[in-house]
């Protein structure tokens, strides 16, 4: 298993907006799911590809790598049935990201022809983190400038660049590494999320993200290294898998203070006080899953919490073998026709299936294609999104 830093970058906001969360994180050990096993396997994957492209592998050194990659992917799928996939697919998948990072080189060698692509490199930005470190996916440097990206492959929630704490501590590290050789002017943040269709960018200064991690980053790094760090309970404990979420008593007291409204006199709430509620109900509802995956945990493995037991959940009858299924069914005297459904593959199996170029020349340039605008959702005024123009939306469209 790899080594994670104690304060790592991919738990940032959480650990800045909350640095008591990393003393108690701590207290739980580090376990690899499933998704993020699959996820370093996407990343082999990526690399392999973005390393013959920039030059770094011959072509039979690329053909054996993606050959052992091929079987250690396919035999992941094979070992994790619930989890759809396969080599093909994964490779189909990664295609726009391996083009992307591709177009980002060759941008950048315009303005200057010695710019390098480097993957996987180790960063360290202790100077402003105690111990802090991490690995970069892409890092391209050329003339002043150093652009840095993360390549996250799960398919949970899309994750903005912007702002984002992890991608710019990852170029912090970077420009640390390789400041004594440029003069790096400008710093280029991006989170890649192949399937989610979703690429975010954001370009700083330098000096300004120096300024960002002097004030906001080395300060509460200092405090969560230590003894005394306070808490700071805010959607970071969900959005960054805080693993002492269902037990943090700082956390539920603030959720538990919601309270206070069922008595609010006079009877309706004031839009203010809606105001106030509402920042902390997902983080109620995802407080209560926590909660309860927790206690059933500890039952299950021989823990008793007073009052509660675990007892058997409804379920729903399933077909033992559904060809056998459908033969009775037939042989009863109904038509092949009438007993299954049939439905046009979603976008993201049809690109699998036919692959991401052919999809563009065959569906997309026919104008096959559209995107509708995305239902009205409540957003902080914090929220880097623009705020929603019902009159230049169509909803019937």
């Amino acid at each position: 298993m790899a080594k994670h830093a104690y304060l790592s970058a991919s738990s940032a906001e959480r650990w800045i907006n909350c640095p008591g969360s990393a003393r108690l994180a701590a207290l739980y050990p580090e376990n690899s799911s499933d998704a993020a096993n699959e996820g370093s396997l996407a990343h082999e994957v990526a690399q392999i590809l973005i390393e013959y492209n920039a030059g770094e592998l011959k072509k039979k050194q690329k053909e054996e790598r993606l050959a052992e990659m091929k079987k250690k992917v396919d035999a992941f799928y094979a070992e994790h049935k619930d989890m759809v996939g396969s080599y093909n697919a994964m490779l189909t998948i990664l295609e726009p990201y391996i083009d992307y990072v591709w177009a980002e080189y060759q941008e950048a060698k315009k303005a200057d022809k010695a710019t390098v692509l480097m993957t996987e490199v180790r960063v360290d930005f202790s100077e402003y983190v105690p111990e802090g470190f991490g690995t970069s996916d892409v890092v391209i440097i050329g003339n002043d400038r150093i652009v840095v990206i993360d390549l996250k492959y799960g398919k949970g929630v899309p994750v903005s660049a912007i702002d984002n704490p992890q991608i710019r501590l990852y170029a912090l590290g970077a420009i640390e590494k390789f400041d004594l050789v440029y003069d790096f002017a400008r710093a280029k943040g991006v989170i890649y999320q192949p399937r989610l269709d979703s690429v975010t960018e954001q370009e700083l200064p330098v000096a300004e993200l120096r300024d960002w991690a002097e004030k906001n980053v080395k300060p509460a790094a200092l405090e969560a290294a230590g003894e005394n760090a306070h808490f700071c309970p805010g959607p970071w404990c969900d959005s960054h898998f805080c693993p002492a979420a269902a037990r943090c008593r700082t956390r539920a007291n603030w959720l538990l203070a919601l309270e206070k409204f069922a008595v609010t006199d006079p009877e309706l709430l004031t839009d203010d006080e809606l105001g106030e509620i509402l920042p902390k109900l997902d983080s109620l509802q995802a407080f209560s899953r926590k909660v309860t995956d927790y206690v059933l945990s500890a039952i299950t493995t021989g823990r008793p919490v007073k009052g509660w037991k675990v007892i058997e959940g409804r379920s729903n009858r399933k077909y033992k073998d559904e060809d056998k299924v459908a033969a009775a069914v037939m042989a009863a005297g109904y038509d092949e026709a009438v007993i299954y459904e049939r439905s046009l593959l979603g976008i993201t199996k049809m690109t699998a299936l036919i692959g991401a170029k052919k999809f563009k020349e065959v569906i997309e340039k026919a104008g096959l294609v559209y995107k509708p605008p995305g239902a009205p959702k409540l957003a902080p005024e914090s929220d880097p999104h623009p705020a929603f123009n019902p009159a230049a939306a169509d909803f019937d469209d």
